[in-house]
């Protein structure tokens, strides 16, 4: 029997089949393809002769009828070449072969052809050279590639007569046709009997080649699929026949014998269809029942002293195991309880020694600390053998006489240190007994490589923790149900200034449905599996920047998700006071410079109007004047205004009682009120402090929001109320103007402090009232804002002891 060879006779059977059968189809195969290649063959040869008799027959027609004809029809010394070049028109016939997509390929050209486009080429120059160096050849075939195709090439060469001397000759004989459209250049030179030309047929070979191909494959898979099934039922007549025959009797077999020697001789019959294994497998088989025979009488006579020492020995066994049981029990109970190291090992070394009988233990880091742990407590720390190294690096127990050096490792890469024990002289350290250390120092190796990963997570969570709650702005971490699952100490602080609790529960109230930032956006962030930012804005004015960063862990009701909320009001609040405070200066500027150019025409203007009036007028031409004073007028007080807008105002020094300056401003303001039938109504809290200001400058702000509201409201059912209140925890004046017009559209309350913007008629307001409040209120250091209650609100608040450094 072959060494390599197959091992039973089912596989050589197989094989050899298989050998027979591959050999087979490869024969069918090969004859398949090349019967279809002869085929191939003679198809393009009997094509190609097909064409070439095609031209020649057109040739022959034209040389021989069509030409004489033509020439004893036309005139003397007249040529069409169309009709009587029989290159010109077996070519154009043959052209139309050549369109797209064609069978065939047809050319037909000359050294130094009169038409460029039928100029030899490289592999029809190869052809030519070839007639030439072979006058006796009629044809040449043979396959080429062509245009990156490969055909089928026929080839003819083009020999010159007499005839053709005619047109291909001397230009001079030449028709003058030819003349004209060729010129004398090229197409001449020819002598008789010169070989200067061919005539070419190709027929394409790939699309034969790859049906072939493709016939020759098919064959293939459907023969490779039938020796499959082939070999499928094979396999199943020979399993039927021979296999069952065997496993029924070693079945029988097992159901009679059960020990760990029958079996194996019951397997060994099972991996043989050799007859030869068969036969030795079943006379080994004998042997055993022969020797169990043997020791079935033995153990007859010995039976009861057997019995007892067997016993002892199962009792011996059995109570190590629960001792075993136990001590890992221990250990895992201890581990469990163990906050660090040197715990473990106080609890661990006591239920080790008391296990394994032994006199002492000991534990040895081998890390950088190179600490230890003894048992009894004093013990010296122990002594290592010279090749300690090896038991680290190959995670290998090692054991001396009466010591035993256990590596405690997690896995086999790397060691944490030596469990090291002692006995008395003569004891014996079992089989069993070092299975036991072995898993019992993987055991501690995981304990210890636990403890180390459990303080790495509680440090890292105090830092984290630490993190979170130094971070100023509110930082939540929520789950699927959008549920508070941690939040730090000003996320508890937002939810309180809502009138929540201050713990983390409460916080999950900021996103319900309805709650201050409306609904939870952590869904749609775990569905889109993108960071999402949005900006709420809240009942008290505030603006928050929301951020979620979703945690995906599977579908969007298991995953988590970061959410970061930052009070944007005082940006949002000091940009638009920032851009405000611009346009104001670029308008300041802009508006200075007009007042100044424009001012001295105007008075120069209103006192000639003047002079014109004073002297002796008509009554049409002092009305006139009128207008013109009237209207110069007006533009004078257009121009005050910019030029208070625009100039610099003093703050002069000193406190002002905000009290007798309010009501001052409203009894002047009351009289041009009552003129128009409308009410005007004070109302200020008692003890309002006096304020470091510009009176002046408090003044004209009071002026300017009355007039405004004077010119909103209605006669006779107008009403403007102006209040004053004092916040003592902000430190802060409050002035509110309102009244019960019609308010400002909320699309218009963003642009109400621009300089030159007015909602009121043409003519009825410069625009500059407003932007010149709100500039005079940021440099008192105080914010002006404008809303609708009832009517339009105005709010200035003002800074009881205001800051050299800035406003507000």
């Amino acid at each position: 029997m072959s060494v390599f060879g197959p091992k039973n006779l089912q596989a050589k059977f197989l094989m050899g089949l298989g050998a027979i059968v591959l050999l087979l189809g490869v024969f069918f195969a090969s004859s398949l393809y090349f019967h279809l290649s002869s085929l191939l063959d003679s198809q393009v040869r009997d094509k190609a002769d097909l064409v070439f008799s095609q031209v020649t027959s057109v040739q022959s027609y034209v040389r021989e009828i069509l030409r004489p004809k033509m020439y004893s029809t036309l005139p003397e010394g007249e040529f069409v070449i169309e009709a009587m070049s029989s290159s010109y028109i077996s070519r154009a016939i043959m052209d139309r072969l050549n369109v797209a997509h064609s069978e065939y390929y047809y050319r037909r050209v000359a050294d130094n052809a009169r038409n460029p486009l039928f100029e030899t080429n490289t592999n029809e120059r190869e052809l030519l050279e070839y007639f030439k160096s072979h006058p006796g050849e009629a044809f040449w075939e043979g396959n080429r590639e062509v245009e990156g195709r490969d055909y089928f090439v026929k080839a003819r060469p083009v020999v010159f007569g007499a005839s053709c001397l005619s047109c291909h000759g001397v230009p001079e004989d030449a028709p003058p046709v030819l003349l004209e459209r060729y010129g004398t250049e090229r197409g001449f030179g020819h002598t008789l009997g010169e070989v200067a030309g061919l005539v070419v047929v190709g027929v394409p070979l790939e699309g034969a080649l790859s049906k072939i191909r493709e016939a020759t494959a098919g064959y293939a898979l459907l023969y490779g699929g039938g020796m499959v099934l082939f070999y499928a039922l094979v396999q199943m007549f020979f399993n039927r026949v021979v296999m069952s025959k065997l496993r029924r009797v070693t079945d029988r077999f097992r159901i009679l014998f059960q020990e760990e020697a029958e079996l194996g001789l019951i397997e060994k019959l099972e991996q043989g269809d050799e007859i030869e294994e068969v036969v030795q497998g079943l006379e080994e088989l004998g042997d055993h029942i022969h020797g169990m025979h043997y020791q079935l009488r033995q153990h007859s006579e010995n039976l009861e002293q057997m019995v007892e020492v067997r016993t002892g020995e199962l009792k011996f066994e059995a109570e190590e195991r629960r001792a075993d049981v136990g001590l890992f029990v221990q250990l895992l109970d201890g581990l469990n309880k163990s906050n660090s190291r040197r715990q473990m090992w106080e609890y661990s070394l006591p239920l080790v020694v008391k296990r394994f009988r032994a006199r002492e233990a000991g534990f040895i880091c081998m890390l950088a600390s190179q600490t230890y742990y003894t048992w009894p407590e004093g013990t010296a720390k122990p002594d290592l053998p010279t090749g300690w190294k090896e038991i680290l690096t190959e995670v290998k127990p090692y054991y001396q006489p009466g010591r035993a050096y256990i590596p405690v490792a997690a896995s086999d890469c790397s060691s944490e240190g030596i469990l090291c024990l002692k006995w008395d002289e003569g004891a014996r350290i079992t089989e069993q007994d070092r299975n036991v250390l072995r898993a019992l120092g993987q055991q501690l190796g995981i304990a210890m490589e636990n403890l180390a990963a459990l303080h790495n997570l509680v440090r890292q969570k105090d830092m984290l923790q630490v993190i979170v709650e130094g971070i100023s702005d509110p930082l939540l971490l929520m789950d699927g149900a959008c549920s508070v699952v941690l939040a730090n100490e000003a996320a508890r602080a937002l939810s309180g200034s809502f009138g929540g609790r201050l713990d983390d529960v409460s916080c999950s109230a900021l996103f319900e449905n309805g709650g201050v930032f409306g609904h939870c956006p952590l869904h749609t962030a775990l569905e889109l599996g993108e960071t999402l930012s949005r900006e709420v804005k809240v009942e008290d004015g505030r603006a928050f920047s929301v951020n979620v960063f979703p945690v995906a862990e599977g579908t969007a009701e298991e995953g988590r998700g970061v959410v970061y909320v930052r009070d944007v009001t005082q940006e949002k609040q000091m940009l638009a006071s920032m851009q405000q405070s611009e346009k104001l200066a670029t308008v300041g500027q802009l508006a200075a410079g007009l007042a100044h150019e424009i001012n001295n025409p105007l008075g120069v203007i209103k006192c000639y109007a003047e002079l014109i009036k004073d002297g002796e007028s008509s009554e049409t031409l002092s009305s006139d004047v009128d207008v013109i004073i009237k209207h110069a007028t007006q533009a004078e007080n257009v121009l005050q205004d910019l030029l208070n807008f625009a100039r610099p105002k003093q703050n002069l020094p000193g406190r002002v009682d905000m009290g007798r300056v309010i009501e001052n401003a409203v009894n002047i303001f009351r009289v041009q009120a009552e003129k128009k039938g409308v009410s005007v109504h004070r109302s200020m809290v008692e003890g309002i402090p006096s304020i470091a200001v510009n009176e002046q400058s408090v003044e004209q702000i009071l002026a300017n929001l009355l007039k405004n509201s004077l010119d909103a409201v209605e006669s006779d059912t107008g009403r403007i109320d102006v209040s004053a209140d004092y916040d003592s925890s902000a430190d802060i004046i409050i002035l509110s103007v309102s009244d019960n017009g019609p308010g400002i559209r909320e699309a218009d309350q963003g642009k109400v402090f621009d300089p030159f913007f007015s909602t009121k008629e043409v003519g009825k307001g410069t625009g500059l009232g407003l932007a010149v409040v709100y500039g005079l209120a940021h440099e008192l250091g105080g914010t002006i804002e404008v809303k609708n209650l009832s009517g339009a609100v105005f709010t200035l608040r003002l800074p009881v002891n205001r800051s050299d450094k800035g406003s507000m």
